[in-house]
């Protein structure tokens, strides 16, 4: 069926101007220009007119839908603010509501601003004037004065009074062509200086009329639901991909050669030759072309800072293992010289060790010589004695070390000096189930040495009063030596060992003793040695502690602490 309509398209042109904006209202867009053009875009303006539904006239198919998609098309991708564009479709579309908008449209422009008008419906031709009409809705068949003249539609758009800058009508109606006059003055696309030109061309005003056909019918149908014109318009507004661009050029170079092809029209684009035109172009600014640019910038942008932010944490991350690394190494010449540190310590310390040995060695040599010599005096001196009773000392060893001491013999006549019981040393061993079987050795050796020490010193040396030669010394009761041990007590569960000061004045009552001294040896990691003395006739008790001491300092601090202890006795009596 044959669609019969009239249109009239008027798109208001950013005009260049340098870096100039044109912004939407609705929905803030800001438009930046080229920097070389010049002009200022204004705003856009648009009528829409779209009739399938008429009183009289056949029914169309396509109109109201090639109108509807112009406007949304405008709207979304050319910056045409939702306010500024008038849409009427059907029965909104009469004559009087038409003419009114194309006042009202005409006489609200201002000098930067650029209309465009779009007409889909039927059109006919005057056989008396041949002029061309709109058909409103509302139109009756064969009676021009219901419909909307063409000439008139002229009128208003080339008058003096109508202030903006560009004007289109877009027709897409039989007998549209009827309103050219003149042909295209079209700049090529290829030209490096289009978009220059195309802004001086903008700042022009210009009258501007694109049709579907010439003074003949045109196809109601095509593709997708929209007539054959408007579908090849409608392809090429959207598949525009270039910033800026006349009307003249997309219409030639999307529009007009598939329209002439396949149809049996011949769209065209002219002007109306009235002093209103300068010869300038309608431009559309690809606001939708725009936005996908600064999208695609800011996509590239925002990968460009990923990139840069990875490769920061790339190099912050190399730096840190670059840092690590040095700190591995840093650590790893600690260990070496830590090693090295406590290799030459464990040599150091097993060649004082074997020192040691060597000295206690030779001290023990010492010591069995001067025995000897005691022994040998104290034979002589017995010969002498026949008749006194007489009693030799030795230091038996248990099978847990020498633990018995000694105590003075029964007094001799005449004999004034106080007498010294020396009790059996306790040892308490505190290395551990993984000490070194060697060290148990060494705490057995020191045990005797210190038994044999004690027992071998001449105590009267110390005071006068003191009886406690190697001749005066007999051997410690044998079946008294358990209990002597057993004065050894704890006063509570975290307490160290202390003597059981009634159990020893009981065991001093069997003995012909005046003082008691006890020794208590921890061997440990911090070695400690207690020395206590106790007169059995006052009950007075002193004692002598000191801890933190090493295992050799034990070995010859014995014979110290007892004579210390021994003079402090002396000194407070």
């Amino acid at each position: 069926m044959k669609r019969y309509f009239w249109s009239l398209l008027v798109l208001t042109v950013l005009c260049l101007s340098g870096p100039a904006q044109a912004q939407s209202p609705q929905r803030g867009l800001s438009v930046i220009l080229n920097a070389a053009a010049a002009g200022s875009w204004g705003n856009y303006h648009a009528l829409i007119i779209g009739i399938n539904n008429y009183k009289q006239w056949p029914r169309l198919q396509t109109a109201v839908k090639d109108a509807t998609v112009i406007r949304d098309t405008l709207v979304t991708r050319y910056g045409f603010a939702e306010k500024n564009v008038i849409l009427r479709t059907d029965k909104a579309a009469t004559r009087l509501q038409i003419i009114r908008d194309l006042r009202y449209m005409a006489q609200s422009m201002r000098p930067d601003d650029n209309l465009l008008i779009y007409y889909a419906g039927h059109g006919q031709l005057d056989d008396l004037t041949g002029d061309g009409f709109w058909v409103p809705a509302e139109g009756a068949m064969k009676a021009p004065g219901t419909w909307v003249a063409n000439s008139y539609i002229k009128a208003i758009l080339s008058s003096e009074k109508v202030q903006a800058k560009n004007v289109v009508v877009i027709a897409d109606s039989c007998y549209s062509g009827s309103m050219l006059r003149g042909g295209p003055s079209l700049m090529s696309m290829d030209d490096q200086r289009y978009q220059e030109k195309l802004a001086e061309k903008a700042a022009l005003r210009s009258r501007q009329v694109i049709s579907s056909g010439g003074v003949e019918p045109v196809a109601d149908g095509g593709a997708e639901g929209h007539s054959l014109f408007a579908f090849y318009l409608i392809d090429a507004l959207r598949k525009n991909d270039r910033e800026v661009i006349d009307l003249e050029n997309l219409f030639h170079t999307k529009v007009w050669k598939p329209v002439t092809e396949i149809g049996d029209q011949r769209p065209n684009v002219g002007r109306l030759k009235t002093p209103m035109d300068q010869d300038g172009q309608f431009v559309l600014y690809n606001a939708a072309w725009a936005r996908d640019q600064q999208a695609r910038q800011a996509t590239l942008e925002a990968e460009r800072q990923k990139q840069a932010a990875l490769e920061a944490k790339a190099q912050k991350a190399r730096q840190q293992a670059s840092v690590a690394s040095a700190e591995m190494e840093l650590q790893r010449q600690r260990i070496a010289m830590e090693k090295e540190k406590l290799a030459y310590e464990r040599q150091q310390m097993e060649r004082e060790r074997v020192l040691e040995q060597e000295r206690r060695e030779l001290e023990k040599q010492k010591q069995e010589i001067e025995y000897a010599k005691l022994q040998a005096r104290l034979e002589a001196l017995e010969q002498q004695k026949k008749s006194n009773a007489a009693a030799t000392s030795a230091s038996p060893s248990s099978a847990d070390g020498p633990l018995l001491a000694s105590v003075t013999r029964a007094r001799q006549p005449g004999y004034t000096g106080d007498r010294l019981a020396l009790f059996p040393i306790q040892v308490i061993v505190d290395w551990g189930a993984g000490a070194d079987d060697r060290y148990r050795v060494d705490v057995i050796n020191a045990v005797e040495e210190i038994s044999h020490d004690l027992t071998r010193m001449e105590f009267s040396m110390i005071h006068k009063r003191v009886c406690g030669r190697p001749r005066d010394v007999a051997v410690f009761p044998e079946k008294m030596a358990a209990e002597a041990e057993q004065i050894w007590v704890k006063p509570s569960l975290f307490a160290g060992y202390e003597p059981d000061w009634a159990k020893l004045k009981a065991i001093g009552a069997n003995l012909d003793a005046d003082l008691a001294m006890l020794v208590s040896l921890r061997m440990s990691d911090n070695s400690r040695m207690d020395i206590y003395l106790y007169d059995f006739r006052s009950g007075e008790k002193f004692e002598l502690k000191d801890k933190g001491l090493t295992f050799n300092s034990i070995l010859g601090g014995a014979r110290t602490y007892a004579k210390q202890i021994l003079k402090e006795y002396y000194r407070n009596k």
